[in-house]
């Protein structure tokens, strides 16, 4: 039996997830939206992040970048969310106008998000048309935890706080 993409979209799209940008360090800043995300283990600390190959993140983590950022999305960072879903063009680029800082890998960190794990590259794995990236957290802290989170859940944002 088979069963096509657009069908396996749709019966995933069932499993609601938390919502994350990458980002990428370098002196151009990259970042996507990502929900493909999990933790691995936690002796030693280990995160997986899939990255289709038809973006630039995956052209940079197949090349001379090693590590990434997880910045967990709140539900007033959906505007965010859409921009690196590729989904809206902002007016400005969130790399120089919202708050960032970097900490062990230089990958950029929103301010506003939930949390961040920062990570260097421990594996990859091809599977498909994704890429599995295993990566070692070198860094990871609680931002703002008064706030909610944003959720994905049949293709649309979604929020706790909504019936």
């Amino acid at each position: 039996m088979s069963v096509d993409g657009d069908t396996f979209r749709r019966i995933m799209g069932n499993f609601a997830t938390g919502c994350t940008v990458m980002t990428l360090p370098g002196e151009e800043p990259h970042g996507m939206t990502a929900n493909a995300v999990s933790s691995v283990s936690l002796d030693p600390p280990l995160v997986l992040v899939c990255v289709d190959h038809e973006t630039e993140c995956y052209e940079r983590l197949s090349g001379d970048t090693d590590s990434y950022c997880l910045n967990v999305l709140a539900a007033d960072q959906q505007d965010l969310g859409d921009h690196f879903a590729n989904i809206v063009e902002l007016d400005d680029d969130p790399f120089e106008t919202r708050p960032t800082r970097t900490e062990a890998t230089g990958a950029p960190i929103f301010e506003e998000s939930l949390a961040y794990i920062d990570c260097t590259v421990d594996a990859a794995h091809e599977a498909g048309d994704h890429t599995i990236y295993v990566g070692h957290v070198e860094a990871t802290a609680d931002l703002n935890p008064e706030k909610d989170p944003i959720l994905f859940f049949r293709g649309q944002w979604e929020r706790m706080d909504e019936e």
